[in-house]
């Protein structure tokens, strides 16, 4: 027989990944969101070895909040529970504004297709939902997207910063890594026939690669110039990333020390995972 799994608003949560983990608090049920589990999720990485004092980690500062099923990363080892705390910022709670963009209105029994970016619905916890067409620019910075995430864009978001899924929203919405994190992006150009990869450090691109054919071209922040070729100088934000273009750190590595030939052998190139591929488990 499966255990039963018993939650209560309050619970504190662990998460682990290779060189740290983190926490977060269960902190309510939005009935205006399918009754979704509402989360807090603590800012702070703790080594591995770290003994969770409750009372300290709830009082640390709030990286994001979610909505997400608490049962299925429980059940895949996505978190596991290490304690409760009656302080679950409901003030703070209550000024957490989330929301979405729909891309179509329902007029007199009938569908109308709208332009999705001019019709955002937000709502507080709880709250009803009001549409307020263009999102006013006081919620660019602080809004949070209202979808119920699977486990596993949870942990993504712990680790990394951001929602590694593509959304229409990232066009209004700009995504902010962690001071810390790593992101490897590759876009292809068919037309010019040129392959470019990306090494953000935080927000920042601080390694490029151009691929053309006969050509690769290595850009730093110490060299960030090559002919017409410079440096990205925007925000990893400034580009809504498609889901496919996120790559993995062995795949940059490997273009950055192969050769021009390495890089255009199609029978010698290696076939690399995506990184949501790595990442996200296939048990669900």
């Amino acid at each position: 027989m499966a255990k039963r799994i018993v939650t209560k608003i309050g619970n504190v949560f662990c998460a682990e990944f290779e060189d740290f983990k983190c926490y977060f608090q269960y902190i309510a049920n939005d009935l205006t969101q399918l009754n979704s589990s509402v989360i807090r999720v603590f800012r702070r990485h703790y080594p591995l070895d770290y003994n969770p004092v409750i009372d300290d980690i709830v009082k640390d500062d709030i990286q994001f909040y979610a909505h997400t099923i608490l049962r299925r990363g429980i059940e895949l080892g996505g978190w596991y529970k290490v304690g409760k705390s009656a302080e679950i910022g409901e003030a703070e709670l209550s000024e957490v504004v989330f929301g979405y963009t729909i891309d179509h209105t329902f007029i007199n029994l009938k569908i109308n297709e709208v332009d999705p970016l001019t019709n955002w619905h937000i709502w507080h916890v709880n709250g009803e939902f009001t549409c307020v067409g263009k999102l006013p620019e006081k919620y660019h910075s602080v809004l949070e997207l209202g979808d119920v995430f699977h486990f596993e864009s949870i942990r993504f978001r712990m680790k990394y910063g951001y929602y590694l899924s593509f959304s229409i929203e990232y066009e209004i919405l700009k995504r902010v890594p962690l001071p810390d994190a790593d992101s490897f992006m590759k876009i292809e150009d068919e037309s010019s026939k040129t392959v470019t990869y990306y090494h953000f450090h935080g927000d920042r691109v601080v390694r490029q690669i151009v691929v053309m054919p006969g050509e690769k071209i290595r850009l730093t922040e110490q060299e960030p110039k090559s002919g017409k070729y410079r440096l990205f100088k925007g925000r990893f934000g400034d580009i809504n990333w498609n889901y496919k273009q996120f790559r993995t750190k062995d795949e940059f590595e490997y273009e950055w020390n192969a050769t021009c030939t390495d890089t255009e052998s199609s029978e010698q190139k290696k076939q690399w995972p995506r990184l949501g591929e790595i990442f996200f488990s296939k048990d669900d």
